[in-house]
């Protein structure tokens, strides 16, 4: 997703170090294998994989900022590491062949939907949420990825936050928006332990998307909040929304604003037609409310994304969207008109993988002021723009000025995918001060010197000032640059603030009432968690910093003092995305990030000088001392997770362990790989296992203590890990990860963003996982005694042999299945990788395979040596070209499949379809092909299972789990929640 959206960073090498959590004796028996790698070659491995898990926590949005760069930019090594993301295949994969997908085509599959949706359900009853509502890491765990040393809960992304203007002690309302998991409410945010309802489904009425993106009170009515639908944090799963709601009864019930969703926009096809739906396909990244007219409403728009599930696919804007930017209405939203859209904007380029087009021109936050004339002046700032005004007061007219340039200069390519402008309003008696910050992309301690990109921190003291006076000559003449890239001096705190992730996380908020108060959020600066491979221990991650002279300097919010001996105890997760104050309480900041929301509690328990402990942390330099202690002056006394209760974290996969009812292993974004207690689905019985972005896991038939998990991947990098020691809330467990990625990391073959890996469901021990070729392990990746000895990832002295080759044993089987050799029809060649696998569980070796553009294999000896291993191509010219979503093998029949596909009919009208029944002739290693989609319409299936002792096939959509009535007929499986 990026440069780098860091989400997570395991901090392996400083569990490594001397200073180690824990040592290998007191920790676990391993087994004390000598490893024959050299020092230098250990250090060379260890540093790279370092490197690497920089990324592990690669939402949606690190890899985010989906696209490689363009030929011939001049760009660091952090740049270099732009790829494409997982959304941005899933959307690809299901517009296949086309670059996009019509709206026609997104109405039938709607109509499809809502057809079988009208049908009587299959199972009487609603779903059952298991949880889990928080999910709880221990303080192992949590301090894989940031300075915590006290464990902590966590939950799903949030995107924003809205504070009751009444809120008071005991009774300070607050919802926050999720990006996957709808609208919350609490009635005492200031409480101890906060208790939380989710509201926007509503009891009447409801939102029909759990994708929310800005949440708003009207000032003049605590009872009236707007919701604007749609993620629009610049990453590739941020999913786009169905518009505006409005509640005027406190967030119980919600109903559509209607011109949010109406055609008479500017298309972005085709500007000069206003035909296009002002925020539907798009996300509303900002709203505001006039304080002096309930009826004037500002919408931003943004650039968001459409449908995510753990298998992958591209991105690619379906025509018919509009234009992003600011749309007002002065009808209470009855209508909305353009404010200020700036071109050009990125259009759709088909011969780009990812469509090409990226976020400048939208929207991200609007801030309305009341001047004494009286009139309400406009603030907006717009992705690789800068901030607009628009001030008849400043400005003697009503169009909008710039009043700040961001240095993205509105131009397309790399600006277009890196440079966020967020800023926030200071009034200061009858001045208006304004804090700005503009990023950008920064490097890394391991990513070399810096970029020259970085986030850049700005204020000016008086913006009651004609925008001349600010935007002077085309460039920033009136604004002060706080910033410096000098190490030790105060401007050092905010300069690269966002590091490589600006266009996803860098807040900027300035309490109201409280003008030389500001705060700023951003990515973690992971180089300053230890002093290894270049790194430098100088502060506790920066995550959210704290200002109280006005921008000058800064101390670190990013822990608390509540370790041992007032040590960082309590730490926020990575990724900041919005912050907020309590009315009248500046030092009391709630902080929402990519693990849910967290509070400050710095107006009742106060700050703490951690700066003495600077001198223990082995800084080689007086500069780094002087940063430290400059950093640490005034950190939190206390943090508080606020998520306990919070059902919002997005898991990505599944697996289970079949011996035990209950054992479930699951992966989510950007808070790690979770498993639930076999004692019940209690919420609480969950907890992470391990951290970083989780993709898929399993569990070992024979030895169900055995578990593999992974991180996202890449080309160069089949992040798989073993586990021996089962999945508890133990420390046993917890430092029992071994890495076991060296084959296919080393093989530099081309695989998907969450790979296909699967326990056999039979043969103890055998594993595979899907690249160019399909790769397999017969011994659970390795010798355990040797993995745990020289390829473990937490345990100090163990990691030596990462990277050299030695960890793992994963062989290529049989050829190349996406080659020429199979044919030069459906995608050959390195991405039209493998996305699906499955194997039969009545034998020992039939195997069933899916690739990304719908080719389809067979081995009858999958359990054979590499070079014997045979594979059929059974697929024909009449079975869909497009992603093969899911295949079902027939428990009772290794020869009997049933494998669905993504995509549209309508792109390929030659080679209809969505679920398949197929049987396989063992000998004639052909198959025979039966369309079974009845009633489903044209909609992309997205994943598939089969019941043998029922005979029920259960198929999932965007919309729902449909399962068979009768031969002809879907229905629900039952009454689904939104998803």
């Amino acid at each position: 997703m990026k440069t780098h959206r860091v989400s997570r960073l395991p901090l392996l090498l400083r569990i490594f170090t001397a200073g180690a959590l824990v040592s290998a004796a007191a920790a676990m028996a391993f087994v004390a294998v000598k490893t024959s790698t050299s020092a230098s070659h250990a250090k060379t491995s260890v540093n790279h994989l370092n490197m690497l898990r920089r990324d592990l926590l690669e939402t949606s949005l690190g890899v985010t900022r989906s696209g490689e760069p363009e030929a011939g930019t001049k760009i660091s090594e952090a740049i270099k590491k732009i790829h494409n993301g997982r959304a941005q295949q899933l959307y690809d994969d299901r517009a296949y062949p086309r670059e996009f997908i019509e709206s026609a085509q997104q109405i039938t599959a709607a109509n499809a939907a809502k057809q079988v949706a009208s049908l009587a359900p299959l199972i009487t009853g609603p779903w059952s949420a298991l949880g889990p509502n928080g999910v709880a890491a221990d303080a192992l765990v949590a301090g894989e990825s940031t300075p915590a040393s006290v464990g902590t809960i966590y939950s799903g992304r949030t995107t924003a936050i809205a504070v009751s203007p009444t809120c008071v002690a005991g009774n300070c309302v607050l919802f926050l928006a999720a990006a996957g998991g709808g609208v919350w409410k609490t009635p005492d945010a200031l409480a101890g332990s906060p208790t939380w309802t989710q509201v926007s489904d509503g009891v009447i009425s409801g939102i029909p998307s759990n994708a929310i993106g800005s949440i708003v009170f009207d000032p003049s009515n605590a009872n009236t909040i707007y919701v604007g639908t749609g993620e629009p944090n610049g990453s590739a799963d941020s999913e786009a929304g169905v518009g505006l709601f409005k509640s005027t009864d406190g967030g119980t019930n919600w109903s559509p604003v209607g011109g949010s969703t109406a055609k008479n926009a500017p298309c972005a096809s085709n500007p000069a037609s206003f035909t296009c739906a002002v925020s539907t396909g798009r996300s509303i990244g900002a709203i505001a409310v006039d304080p002096a007219d309930p009826t004037h409403i500002f919408i931003g728009t943004d650039v968001a994304r459409h449908g995510s599930s753990s298998v992958n696919g591209g991105r690619f804007t379906p025509p018919g969207s509009a234009l992003v930017g600011l749309y007002e209405s002065h009808n209470n939203g009855g209508s909305f008109a353009v404010a200020k859209v700036l071109n050009p904007q990125d259009t759709v380029n088909p011969a780009s993988p990812t469509g090409g087009d990226f976020f400048r021109g939208g929207c991200s936050h609007i801030e309305l002021h009341q001047t004494a004339t009286p009139e309400t002046e406009v603030y907006a700032s717009f992705f690789d723009f800068g901030v607009f005004r628009r001030s008849m007061t400043q400005d003697g007219d009503s169009t909008f000025h710039q009043i700040f340039a961001s240095q993205g200069g509105g131009a397309a390519g790399l600006n277009s995918q890196i440079f966020r402008t967020e800023f926030s309003l200071a009034p200061n008696g009858g001045n208006l001060r304004v804090y700005v910050g503009d990023g950008g992309l920064g490097g890394t301690p391991e990513s070399g010197p810096t970029t020259g990109l970085e986030a850049q921190f700005y204020r000016v003291d008086n913006a009651n000032v004609a925008a001349g006076t600010l935007f002077t000559g085309g460039t920033n003449g009136g604004w002060t640059q706080l910033s410096s890239s000098t190490n030790a001096t105060p401007g050092f705190a905010s300069f690269n603030y966002c590091e490589g992730q600006c266009s996803y996380d860098m807040p900027v908020y300035s309490p109201p009432g409280s003008p030389d108060i500001v705060y700023i959020g951003g990515a973690s600066q992971y180089g300053e968690l230890d002093n290894i491979n270049g790194d430098t221990h100088r502060s506790n991650g920066r995550d959210v910093q704290r200002s109280e002279d006005a921008g000058t300097s800064f101390t670190d919010m990013t822990a608390d003092a509540t370790g041992t001996g007032n040590t960082p105890g309590v730490a926020l997760h990575p990724d900041q995305h919005a912050l907020a104050t309590a009315p009248g309480m500046p030092n009391t900041l709630f902080i929402a990030n990519d693990g849910g929301l967290w509070r400050v509690n710095g107006d009742t328990a106060g700050f703490f000088d951690m700066s003495g402990q600077c001198a223990s942390r082995g800084l080689a330099s007086a500069n780094d001392l002087l940063d430290c202690q400059a950093w640490l002056k005034k950190v939190p006394a206390t943090i508080t997770s606020m998520n306990t209760g919070l059902g919002t974290l997005q898991y990505q996969s599944l697996s289970v362990n079949v011996h035990t009812a209950n054992d479930i292993m699951g992966g989510t974004q950007d808070n790690g790989t979770h498993a639930s207690n076999p004692t019940g689905f209690s919420p609480n019985n969950w907890f992470v296992t391990v951290f970083g972005d989780g993709g898929q896991s399993g569990v070992n038939v024979g030895h169900p203590e055995t578990r593999m998990h992974t991180f996202f991947n890449q080309q160069g990098a089949s992040q798989i890990e073993v586990n021996f020691r089962g999945t508890h809330p133990n420390t046993m467990s917890e430092l029992g990860w071994c890495w076991i990625g060296d084959p296919g990391s080393l093989s530099n073959e081309n695989m998907s963003f969450y790979i296909p890996l699967i326990a056999d469901p039979k043969v103890d021990g055998t594993w595979f996982f899907g690249a160019q070729h399909v790769w397999r392990t017969q011994d659970n990746g390795g010798n355990q005694g040797f993995l745990e000895a020289n390829c473990n990832e937490f345990v100090a002295g163990h990691g030596g042999a990462i990277f050299t080759g030695a960890c793992g044993d994963w062989v290529p089987l049989g050829k190349d299945l996406t080659g020429t050799n199979f044919g030069k029809d459906k995608n050959p060649g390195p991405t039209g990788y493998i996305v699906a696998t499955s194997r039969a569980p009545s034998d020992n070796s039939t195997l069933w395979v899916g690739l990304r553009r719908g080719r389809v294999f067979v081995s009858p000896n999958a359990d054979k040596p590499s070079a014997s291993t045979a594979f059929y191509r059974i697929d024909t010219s009449s079975t869909p070209g497009r992603f093969v979503s899911g295949i079902a093998v027939d428990p009772l029949d290794p020869n009997h499949a049933f494998i669905s596909f993504s995509g549209y009919n309508a792109y390929n009208p030659t080679q209809p379809g969505h679920v398949f029944e197929v049987h396989y002739s063992s000998t004639g290693h052909t198959a025979t092909w039966t369309n079974i989609d009845h009633n489903l319409g044209d909609e992309p299936i997205t994943g598939i299972a089969y019941d043998s002792t029922t005979g029920n096939l259960f198929v999932s959509t965007d919309f729902a789990v449909n399962a068979p009535t009768g031969c002809s007929t879907r229905r629900p499986m039952a009454a689904a929640p939104i998803a």
